[in-house]
């Protein structure tokens, strides 16, 4: 949590220096629908670890999805080149499990946020953007008896975009590698320079 505070109050302090020299800034912000990647085997693998704790049989499901967002400053350091850092959160992903012998049903939501930073190029109504992404889970774990929360880890890893769109408004899509796994989400943002 330190690290994305030092990263909120660099990113305003810079913000502020590239106005004082005539950079062209702007502020971003938008919603983005996140695909989580599992697949049936990663849900097979949660069963079979529930089964191991001594339940009969197990079943689990999820939709893959979420919808998240972004809030963040852009400066353009070049003609086309602009460096971007935001915050993002990367919205809930939840599991519905239902086991047999005892009868329980499990629901776990997997929720995490994280701070951005980028290079952007722009062509034409077109833009490419790749950087890095420190990012931080947790789950809770909601059951007959009460649920937990807790912590499930932290990294940074590289992410990339690629979408169109105007000065005020983009429509895109973000891939974001974490740990070994990877996410994607399809943006919609507006910007507003200063």
């Amino acid at each position: 949590m330190k690290i994305k505070k030092l990263f909120a109050v660099t990113l305003i302090f810079l913000s502020f220096q590239v106005k004082a020299y005539s950079v062209d800034t702007y502020m971003f912000g938008g919603a983005k629908l996140f695909n989580y990647g599992l697949e049936a085997s990663d849900l097979q693998e949660l069963n079979t670890s529930i089964v191991s704790l001594g339940f009969t049989s197990s079943t689990s499901s999820t939709d893959n999805a979420g919808i998240g967002y972004d809030i963040g400053f852009g400066a353009q350091i070049a003609p086309n080149f602009s460096i971007e850092g935001g915050y993002v959160n990367y919205g809930t992903l939840e599991i519905n499990t239902n086991t047999t012998g005892p009868v329980q049903n499990i629901k776990t939501e997997i929720t995490g946020d994280g701070v951005t930073g980028a290079v952007k190029y722009n062509l034409e109504g077109f833009y490419v953007k790749g950087g890095m992404h420190s990012w931080d889970f947790s789950g809770t774990v909601t059951t007959s008896l009460g649920s937990s929360t807790d912590a499930i880890g932290s990294g940074t890893d590289p992410f990339f975009g690629i979408g169109f769109g105007s000065e005020q408004f983009e429509l895109g899509y973000e891939h974001y590698t974490v740990d070994d796994g990877d996410i994607s989400a399809l943006i919609l943002r507006a910007a507003h320079k200063f």
